[in-house]
């Protein structure tokens, strides 16, 4: 049996090793949750990188990007843009039932459920979408326009990055140009956002990038008379 010194030297070697430990352990901290940050947002990126890709073999086949919202021949409302994109970004045809609206029980099987193109963050906001297209006058989505990429800018904003939105990513639902938030910067971690360009770009934006100039580049004019390198570059944080 060790004697009282022998113990409450080997009781002093354990603490302080065990200290050491919970210093090492509590440097390291911050830099894991940097890490993991970074990789969302990466994945983040990728999500909107796929939405880009699919825009466009939407249009090759259409000769148009999609509608905001998708209505029958009479008028019905139908969907999101959103839903229509299911089959160009998965590159296979789901058995959906396009002529029958999104929450239909048809439908249900699949817009009941987070598609993570759009729901990024599904276990905190289930079925609501976090991506976002610019609607309103003017823009590449304006309702009752026909547009086509080859014929905008390529600098023009098609669509975002947001939080909490409430939206869920079958139903329509989007960001009219007259109604954006202060906070839409911020995005989905508070550091920034990301936006989709009508030539496939993705970029991050910190979050300190002026809201005014950010919004030029939401309408097929104000694309057409900015620069993004110029005007949005010095605040572009990634590029994909």
């Amino acid at each position: 049996m060790a004697s009282p010194p022998k113990r409450l030297k080997m009781f002093v070697i354990v603490l302080g090793a065990m200290l050491g430990a919970a210093v090492v352990i509590g440097g390291l901290a911050p830099a894991v949750r940097a890490a993991r940050r970074a990789a969302r947002r990466a994945q983040y990126g990728n999500n909107m990188k796929q939405l880009g890709l699919g825009l466009h073999n939407f249009e090759d086949t259409y000769q148009r990007l999609p509608p905001a919202v998708h209505r029958d021949k009479d008028g019905r409302l139908l969907g999101s843009w959103r839903w229509r994109m299911v089959p160009f970004m998965e590159g296979i045809m789901r058995a959906i039932e396009y002529d029958q609206p999104w929450d239909d029980p048809a439908n249900q099987w699949l817009s009941t459920r987070p598609w993570l193109p759009f729901c990024w963050l599904p276990d905190e906001n289930g079925v609501h979408t976090n991506v976002v297209a610019i609607t309103g006058r003017g823009t590449a989505f304006e309702e009752g326009r026909v547009v086509r990429l080859k014929d905008i800018a390529p600098d023009t904003i098609l669509a975002v990055e947001i939080a909490n939105s409430s939206i869920p990513w079958a139903e329509p639902g989007d960001l009219d140009i007259e109604h954006v938030p202060e906070s839409l910067a911020r995005g989905v971690d508070g550091g920034g956002v990301h936006v989709l360009f009508a030539d496939g770009a993705v970029w991050f934006l910190r979050a300190d990038v002026p809201l005014g100039e950010l919004t030029e580049f939401f309408t097929i004019e104000g694309a057409k008379r900015y620069d993004r390198e110029q005007v949005l570059g010095p605040y572009a944080f990634h590029r994909k």
